[in-house]
């Protein structure tokens, strides 16, 4: 039982181990025997079959369950609590063994992890648990767990009450990783001794690395932990709490941060307010926190952890050293919360913080090399921003030292040689002159040293091996660099050391991944590029999209941006155009996906097979936070969707699309996807009929197109005329000549990766010349899957019509035409009364779009491109936004305007999820949407709708056409105003 590590729930009997068929025969018919005593009342020759069943099929839930009904029964607490845990650790929704576990746990008055520690070591011989767990169940309330007064039953204050049993969700148990010799000997030591073990094993494993040390560690301090009196048990909680922070670094299995969590959060219940042991209690809190917030990317745990932090900072201490770690803790977090947020004053906070412990610590002091590596990269974090050498030069001089100062055999050394390595990479870009010879001589070749050394001494279990490595590649990205190329075998080695870096999370192994295949791709190794893309968006179903909000969420999808393109370019490459644009439908719009549930089916499949949709969930959610154990539960995934793909409605889960899926989102039409990459350009048409049609762009520059997208960012009216010419020549005109003659203007939806997606592909063309309005009758669509959705969406007979309206909007400049729109609209269409100024409150008109099928907007929008999740419509009492709007989930609806600012518009950095106000509305249920790429004058906004409305035959259908017509009135009557005509864009089938 000791031995146990990860049981699988979905094993049943054979569980770790594996028990030889006669063995697992033998148990099962132990079980039967077992049982059927049990229910003859037989309890205590029950028991003596079930735990010889339960010796050989440790993970049988059934039996766990029952050996622990019947210790219960017979009378012994001790020997029932475990078996009654470990029956709920093997399956958390097992409905009796959580019942009969709270029952338990509440007779003793203890509902927590400890009490197990203590009844398993109580049952194995350990006097002070047996006399701790005597003091549990004399001197508590089994109701709650208050002090009861001497020969009392039950507390004062739940004497009078009726008392009702219930069965409490106890958290997630870990247990112990002692090897068996160990556990026989050492089981029955004080707690005092145990918590001695451990610390040992803690400082060799920090000496050495070695994973058996850190499993020792925190068995002999879980058992400590349990043991300890009650004035102790804060001390060794925290230990507790520390090498369980500790065990998660080596092995990367999330469980362990909740468990470090748990174990601070009582520490810190049961401390002395204001006393200096708080110090300590409360920086281990923010520590764990912190390091949760690294592999989810929860914002919320982020600030927590700056927040204990801050407490620890300020609480009494006789310790300087604490007040020291606690300032040194907050300096790395304040400088993560402004890379998520860019806050300056997070990182003058981070550089201020991280300056002050560096110059209080001893050169001898354990932590002074780790201190002044934090220290490195906050100073290179502000030089990166804002480009002034003495930062550099400060992080330079660090890095160095930090080096010098650290062991060769520690475990800290490849992420410090990183960070030089960066550094030294910086100076290059910086393209600042050295004296030949001298320290700053070649500092290209330096960083590919550091880097390569750092690469070399980093055992791939470790967290920032893709961090190394992605560092490493794009250090032979950079210009004057390509002498210096990597060759096959070389790249072919850091391929493997990916597959093997399972210790980091999934989205930075994707971000390692791009930079290796964009690498490929540039030296031609296509093959190679190829493989690497398509296995980092393979990592995407282990992503966070539950869990975390929208703004953690983008910030996590936005990390390896241009992954999809990449792959798309890969592909192209070697001629296969229908593996492109599968990987770009997987790669891309995944939070869209996520809240359609059209990325992988899971709201069909909760309703259709809960029983198989809880384990994967609960699968994905540990491949998330990245695990050394990965292989096993990559191994565990596989299982559960090839089990999902058994039945006949979910034949399909999670494969990419089939070219006849892939022709049907064209409906009759063409869709058009065009992609830019560092080697190459391409578009691939799909029709509703025919083969995928791939069309080379040679003369589309990724440079270019990030040159053109900066511009975007900056003004979208500058230069515009030319941009819409420069489209033509390098996308659209060539795309035009390679569809297949027919009668123009031809249907088209357009689907644009990565940076193409700023731009307006609908109105390129020269003044004065045919151009794509002449053309095409566009529409555009963030990915097929989300077209296809649209295309089998009823349309409605009933025109419900909401329309909102605030020429006036608190603390924005007036929209007199807002009104003159709305007015307009609303006597062709009096179905219900219009939202004007005040009475367009959020609610009101969340409220209102529940039960509309049209609905038209005349007010302004706030795009947030750091986090478009941000970003909404402007009502008169605040915003609805992105989420907000997405949730609402409308029956029936068909079409929404939106005549405000930028409603169409895409993030410069989370350009691959398409997460604008258009798509919000789409999510929401809208087959059609009218939005706008850049902010319109409110007077030509006006007209423009009541232009459209004009145009607009009578059904929601017709609004692609009509929106062309409109363009193509408004193109005529302001020649040569590109921003006024060329802005609107249309979304849906």
């Amino acid at each position: 039982m000791l031995g146990l590590r990860e049981p699988r729930p979905d094993q049943g009997w054979a569980g770790a181990g594996r028990p030889v068929s006669s063995e697992l025969a033998r148990a099962e018919a132990l079980f039967e025997q077992g049982r059927d005593l049990f229910l003859r009342g037989r309890y205590q020759d029950a028991v003596r079959l079930l735990a010889a069943a339960a010796e050989l099929a440790p993970t049988s839930v059934g039996c766990q369950f029952m050996l622990g009904a019947g210790r219960w029964n017979s009378g012994d607490t001790a020997g029932a609590l475990y078996p009654l845990a470990l029956c709920v650790y093997l399956d958390s929704e097992h409905a009796s063994g959580r019942f009969a576990l709270g029952v338990a746990l509440r007779e003793l008055g203890q509902p927590e992890q400890g009490a197990v520690h203590v009844a398993y070591a109580a049952y194995r011989g350990n006097r002070q648990a047996a006399a701790h767990l005597g003091e549990l169940t004399l001197a508590h309330c089994p109701d709650c767990g208050g002090p009861v007064t001497s020969g009392a039953a039950r507390c004062d204050g739940c004497a009078g009450i009726p008392r009702e049993i219930s069965a409490p969700r106890p958290r997630t148990w870990s247990w112990s990783h002692l090897r068996s010799d160990d556990a026989r000997s050492r089981w029955t030591l004080p707690y005092e001794q145990l918590a001695d073990l451990g610390r040992g094993h803690l400082t060799r494993y920090a000496g050495h690395g070695d994973h058996r040390d850190i499993d020792d560690a925190v068995a002999y301090l879980e058992l400590a932990a349990a043991t300890a009196s009650a004035a102790d048990r804060p001390a060794r909680l925290t230990e507790l709490g520390s090498a369980y922070r500790q065990r998660f670094a080596c092995h990367g299995l999330p469980a362990d941060l909740d468990h470090a969590i748990d174990c601070h959060e009582q520490a810190l219940d049961q401390a002395a307010a204001d006393t200096p042991e708080q110090v300590i209690v409360l920086a281990n809190l923010g520590v764990a926190y912190g390091a949760r917030h690294e592999s989810s990317a929860a914002a919320a745990d982020l600030e927590r952890a700056i927040g204990f932090l801050e407490r620890a900072m300020a609480a009494p201490t006789e310790d300087p050293d604490e007040h020291l770690s606690a300032m040194a803790s907050a300096g790395v977090l304040y400088q993560r919360r402004h890379r998520a947020g860019g806050d300056e004053a997070d990182l003058d906070r981070s550089i201020a913080l991280q300056a002050a412990v560096v110059e209080a610590s001893p050169p001898d002091h354990p932590r002074y090399a780790g201190r002044m590596a934090n220290l490195t990269v906050a100073y290179l974090n502000r030089y990166e921003r804002h480009r002034r050498l003495p930062d550099l030069e400060r992080a330079l001089l660090l890095a160095d030292r930090a080096v010098a100062a650290t062991p060769r055999d520690s475990p800290a050394l490849p992420i410090r040689l990183a960070a030089r390595g960066s550094t030294w990479l910086q100076l290059h870009l910086a393209d600042l002159p050295g004296e030949s010879g001298g320290t700053r001589d070649r500092p290209l070749d330096r960083a590919l040293d550091d880097l390569r050394r750092a690469l070399d001494a980093a055992p791939d279990g470790q967290l920032h091996v893709a961090d190394v490595l992605a560092e490493l590649v794009r250090a032979h990205l950079v210009p004057g660099a390509r002498h210096m190329a990597p060759d096959r075998r070389t790249l072919e080695a850091w391929e493997a050391r990916l597959k093997a870096a399972r210790g980091a999370t999934p989205s930075k192994r994707a971000v390692a991944g791009r930079n290796l295949g964009v690498l490929a791709n540039v030296l031609g190794e296509y093959d190679l590029a190829a493989r690497v893309l398509d296995a980092a968006i393979a990592l995407t179903p282990a992503v966070p999209l539950r869990g975390t909000d929208w703004t953690d969420q983008e910030r996590r999808f936005g990390e390896p941006r241009g992954l999809a393109s990449q792959a798309f370019a890969a592909h192209c490459a070697r001629g296969e155009p229908l593996q492109a644009v599968q990987q770009a439908e997987l790669g891309r719009g995944i939070q869209l996906a996520t809240v359609l549930d059209a990325h992988d089916d899971l709201a069909d499949l909760e309703s259709e097979l809960p029983e198989l949709a809880r384990p994967f969930r609960q699968v994905r959610k540990e491949l998330a936070a990245g695990s050394a154990a990965e292989a096993v539960l990559w191994d565990r995934y596989g299982q559960l969707v090839a089990r999902i793909r058994e039945h006949p409605r979910f034949t399909r889960f999670l494969m990419t699309p089939r070219v006849e899926e892939l022709r049907r989102a064209a409906g009759g039409g063409t869709v058009v996807v065009v992609n830019s990459a560092r080697n190459r350009a391409d578009a691939i048409l799909i029709g509703h009929d025919g083969d995928l049609k791939q069309v080379p762009l040679p003369d589309l520059s990724a440079d270019h197109v990030e040159a053109q997208s900066e511009a975007v960012v900056g003004s979208a009216h500058a230069g515009l005329a030319d941009r819409l010419g420069w489209l033509w020549d390098t996308v659209v005109g060539p795309v035009a000549e390679a569809l297949p003659p027919g009668a123009t203007p031809r249907r088209v939806w357009w689907l644009p990766i990565g940076l193409l997606g700023m731009f307006p592909l609908h109105a390129a063309g020269h003044p004065g010349r045919p151009g794509a309005l002449d053309s095409f009758v566009s529409s555009y669509t963030p990915t097929l899957r989300i077209l296809a959705h649209a295309h089998g969406h009823p349309a409605a007979v009933a025109r419900r019509q909401l329309t909102v309206a605030l020429p006036s909007t608190p603390g924005l400049p007036g929209l007199p035409g807002a009104l003159t729109e709305a007015l307009d609209l609303h006597r062709r269409h009096p179905d219900q009364p219009p939202l004007l100024n005040e009475d367009a409150t959020t609610s009101q008109v969340a409220a209102a779009l529940s039960t509309a099928t049209w609905a038209h907007f005349a007010c302004h929008a706030l795009a947030d491109h750091a986090a478009p999740s941000h970003s909404g419509l402007c009502l008169s009492d605040g915003m609805l936004t992105i989420p907000e709007i997405s949730r609402l989930a409308v029956a029936d609806a068909q079409l929404a305007y939106l005549s405000a600012c930028s409603t169409g518009h895409r993030s410069l950095e989370h350009v691959d999820e398409s997460l604008n106000l258009a798509s919000a509305f789409q999510l929401a249920g809208f087959r059609h949407v009218i939005a706008s790429l850049w902010p319109l004058a409110d007077a030509f906004g006006a007209v423009a709708a009541r232009t459209f409305y004009a145009e607009l035959s009578g059904t929601a259908d017709d609004a692609p056409g009509a929106l062309h017509r409109t363009t193509l009135a408004m193109r005529d009557r302001y020649q040569g105003r590109p921003d006024l005509w060329a802005s609107l864009i249309h979304s849906g089938p």
